[in-house]
């Protein structure tokens, strides 16, 4: 597990200036800020270092590239155990049309985010990828008919 660094309320306002805009300058980060620009730039490097930041990424709008079509799907196992998930974290990994993967607690084992174009889309990828695991047990949909909010930063 990574430990937990204490941050300054400088480095908090940096994190929260980047998670809005990752391409702002340091001189642009700086006046944001109110401070000057080599203690920015010193902080900034830091955080990246000690992995605050963990990666710089454009968000691409899902409309605009035919991927709006989007479902979280519910992956149970009929068994699972260390190779089986193993085995399934390295597969999804591979999987264009899945976006997010997570290992939950409850009814189900792993939760997926898939964005594809549409139906057909989707049904493929369930027959052809996910159906040819023999250790899946049961799939469960569930459709994204709007979004109402989405947010890529975490409040600081």
């Amino acid at each position: 597990m990574a430990q937990i660094m204490t941050l300054d309320d400088i480095d908090i306002r940096i994190l929260q200036e980047l998670q809005q805009n990752s391409r702002l300058t340091n001189k642009e980060l700086a006046a944001r800020i109110h401070l000057s620009t080599t203690p920015t730039f010193e902080r900034h490097r830091r955080l990246e270092r000690e992995g605050y930041i963990k990666m710089y990424t454009a968000i691409v709008d899902a409309d605009r590239i035919d991927r709006s079509f989007a479902v979280y799907c519910n992956i149970s196992f009929k068994q699972i155990n260390r190779e089986v998930a193993d085995e399934f974290r390295e597969i999804v990994a591979s999987w264009d049309e899945v976006t997010e993967c997570y290992n939950v607690s409850g009814d189900c084992d792993f939760l997926m985010k898939v964005n594809v174009r549409g139906m057909k889309e989707y049904q493929e990828f369930i027959l052809y990828k996910v159906g040819e695991l023999d250790y899946v047990g049961r799939v469960q949909s569930v459709f994204v008919m709007e979004t109402l909010k989405q947010n890529y930063g975490i409040r600081l």
